[in-house]
């Protein structure tokens, strides 16, 4: 090897870390580890501002150049061509499975990476900040597609509820949350059913036909066979046994 080549001395380094003794196989390999450091940080500046902090970036990176030093097989050629992806493929793996703090789908989540390298290539090759329809044409699917992709960005780091509103500068949990005026409904229903359940079946199918399949009186009377005057009857007489029913459980 040309001892000339930074790449070649690398590979003679971990050569000989490889029938090294234990000691100074790690002195070894920590020296290669210290000295593509910058490298790995470069790869790392390329997932910046999406989310995760850029020290662990930098972490992260690190340790995938590590897997990479204690990995690297000298008889297989160029160090870098092996560090670069392994470094890269661990970053990705970071976003992937650690750096959600709500995880969209993973569909969702290849979008969005597809996404962010359309965006970077076609920005260098146009020289310009591409649009949502450029990106969505470049990766054949819609504009809604690209920005739900986009959207799931702030799953990463969502913002903060105490964060003041841009409209009325209160907290963001001021604006969290109301009262659910549907919570009486469901109280009132549990007590309801235990008291249907106690009528007569030809009264629960004839207050099923009003008040679940919505039908009217002349229409219940029609699919029964009796008059709508006696529907009326019959339909008042259920909801009083209900209500003397709901009565008694409540007592």
């Amino acid at each position: 090897m040309d001892s000339t080549d930074p790449d070649a001395r690398t590979c003679e380094t971990l050569d000989e870390a490889a029938h090294a003794s234990p000691l100074e196989r790690l002195r070894l390999q920590n020296g290669v580890v210290t000295e593509y450091t910058p490298m790995a940080r470069r790869l790392a500046r390329r997932y910046r501002d999406r989310g995760v902090e850029a020290d662990d970036l930098e972490q992260v990176a690190r340790l995938g150049l590590v897997k990479a030093v204690r990995r690297f097989d000298p008889a297989h050629g160029s160090f870098a061509a092996y560090a670069v992806p392994t470094v890269l493929g661990e970053l990705r793996r970071h976003f992937r499975d650690k750096a959600w703090a709500v995880r969209p789908t993973r569909s969702t989540q290849e979008l969005q990476s597809a996404v962010n390298a359309a965006r970077d290539a076609l920005r260098t090759e146009q020289q310009h900040t591409p649009t949502d329809d450029e990106v969505a044409e470049r990766l054949h699917v819609s504009r809604a597609e690209v920005r739900e992709a986009d959207a799931a960005h702030d799953a990463f780091a969502p913002q903060s509820l105490d964060r003041p509103s841009a409209v009325d500068g209160l907290p963001g949990h001021e604006h969290v949350g109301a009262e659910d005026p549907h919570l009486d409904a469901v109280e009132r229903l549990q007590s309801v059913v235990p008291a249907v359940r106690s009528l007569p079946v030809e009264d629960r199918r004839l207050l099923e036909l009003r008040f679940v399949d919505d039908l009217t009186q002349r229409e219940i009377g029609e699919r029964l066979g009796i008059s709508q005057m006696q529907v009326s009857r019959r339909l008042s007489r259920a909801i009083d046994q209900v209500r003397d029913r709901m009565g008694d459980l409540d007592g």
